[in-house]
């Protein structure tokens, strides 16, 4: 696997921020995430084509025989907390990492991944019933042959997928298809989301017709590295987000003046923008051990949950400081505090909630324990 130089990760992330700033302002953003037409809602085509074929974010992380450029998670993440710093709503993480993760792990899908690299079409995973911790038993989605049937919740970008990759029941046994999203026998229908920068929908199979991708590791495992890579590179944006937000505390605190002084210089405001500092190092500590392991160890199942549980803490701990720095303004329309907010409230759900992750952590700790007394 190929590595970045420090220098490429440097380039790489400043022609990110460069195109997420030129083409997705905070204007733009909310333009995109809540007032734009239903079938569009929540995804900038502009800037993922302007991402997908200029910057070649979709290409990073293939290997090279396929067209891609070879890197790994790592590279992945220099791309997710840049768009993590602009709330930029567009499918990476749901095409880019998560539904081309799962194609790659599988045999004849280059026709696939080749429109998929060049943002001429882009991807959903459906995973399990409620788009939350994956777990074997929670897939919603059965098969009769070559029909599927079921319903699935909380499907990330799923509105605007063109192709689903599905993780089935079939015969006892799970497998993956590959489902055009506008065939006959598939419904998709938008959710009401907090964070229109993240949308989501239910996808519903009725005897839709669809192609099995043969694999040659078990399914669920295959299913569990790709979300654990998933999560590690979610847990970079996290860390982006939540980078952005201290800056944007930090600022007002600097200008926003009372009683004669900037606020910045109260005891009581130093603390939270100082708390806010402490979860954003370990959060991006937390998502670097993640990222690492995911491309060079076999320890990536509890460093992604470790990553999940503690970037989603730090983001959402630093969001609700930044409101309450923000004071009353925080809480209006007008403000970007809330952006952050909702983003950090959903992205704390998204692969499982921390909680969960923890009691993943636990669990891992306790078979140590057991197999070294």
């Amino acid at each position: 696997m190929t590595v970045l130089s420090v220098d490429e990760r440097q380039q790489l992330a400043q022609s990110v921020r460069a195109a997420c700033e030129r083409l997705s302002p905070e204007d733009r953003v909310r333009s995109v995430a809540y007032d734009g037409r239903q079938q569009d809602r929540g995804f900038d085509a502009e800037l993922w084509k302007v991402l997908c074929t200029q910057v070649g974010v979709t290409a990073i992380g293939l290997p090279e025989e396929l067209g891609g450029a070879g890197y790994g998670a790592s590279a992945l993440a220099v791309v997710a907390h840049e768009l993590g710093r602009s709330l930029a709503p567009v499918p990476f993480v749901a095409s880019a990492v998560l539904a081309t993760g799962l194609l790659l792990e599988t045999d004849g899908a280059d026709a696939r991944l080749s429109a998929l690299i060049e943002g001429e079409r882009t991807a959903a995973a459906v995973l399990t019933d409620d788009g939350g911790l994956w777990r074997p038993e929670n897939v919603a989605v059965s098969a009769d042959g070559d029909a599927l049937t079921g319903v699935a919740r909380h499907v990330l970008h799923g509105a605007a997928a063109d192709d689903l990759v599905v993780i089935a029941s079939a015969g006892g046994e799970l497998a993956v298809y590959a489902v055009d999203a506008g065939a006959p026998g598939v419904s998709i229908v938008e959710e009401r989301v907090l964070d229109g920068t993240r949308p989501m929908a239910t996808v519903t199979f009725t005897d839709a017709h669809a192609t099995r991708l043969p694999t040659e590791a078990p399914v669920s495992e295959l299913v569990s590295r790709t979300v654990d890579v998933a999560i590690s590179v979610l847990s970079a944006e996290q860390v982006g987000a939540c980078e952005r937000v201290l800056e944007i505390a930090t600022d007002y605190a600097r200008t926003r003046e009372q009683f004669n002084r900037p606020i910045g210089s109260f005891q009581a405001v130093k603390h939270k923008c100082a708390d806010m500092l402490l979860d954003l190092e370990w959060a991006r500590s937390a998502s670097q051990a993640a990222l690492e392991a995911v491309d060079d160890t076999d320890e990536s199942a509890w460093r992604a949950s470790m990553a999940k549980a503690v970037c989603s803490e730090s983001l959402r701990n630093a969001a609700h400081a930044n409101v309450q720095i923000h004071g009353g303004i925080g809480f209006t329309w007008e403000d970007s505090a809330h952006l952050y907010l909702r983003r950090a409230r959903t992205d704390e759900v998204l692969f499982g909630k921390p909680a969960e992750h923890w009691d993943r952590l636990g669990a891992k700790a306790d078979i140590l324990c057991h197999a070294h007394p």
